[in-house]
């Protein structure tokens, strides 16, 4: 998300309400998903749980600061150049994967 929300067309309400239903929907289907391996594999919860709360807090950061930038208006504009760093969820989601696989 903080790639659409730096790449959005423009600040408009519209714009606005269209980027924030999308964060709700992500974080309605990661907590679906959480709770379903709460019931039907419970060794998998905690890593998915560390996964989404690691996630959530590099992502939570890198939107703020996409939003406080102003929305890109050129072609060339669109090459942020350096990506966002995902090193913990990266981690945290390699982790995760690692107990689903011993887990199946």
């Amino acid at each position: 998300m903080p790639y659409r929300i730096r790449r959005r067309p423009e600040s408009s309400p519209a714009v606005r309400q269209q980027l924030t239903d999308e964060v709700s929907g992500l974080l309605a289907r990661m907590a679906f998903h959480q709770a379903w391996l709460q019931i039907e594999a419970t060794t998998v919860a905690g890593p998915y749980a560390t996964l989404v709360a690691t996630a959530r807090a590099e992502a939570g950061a890198q939107m703020s600061l996409a939003w406080r930038q102003s929305p890109i208006t050129t072609d060339t504009g669109m090459n942020l150049g350096i990506p966002y760093p995902r090193d913990r969820s990266n981690a945290a989601r390699a982790t995760c994967i690692e107990v689903m696989r011993r887990h199946l």
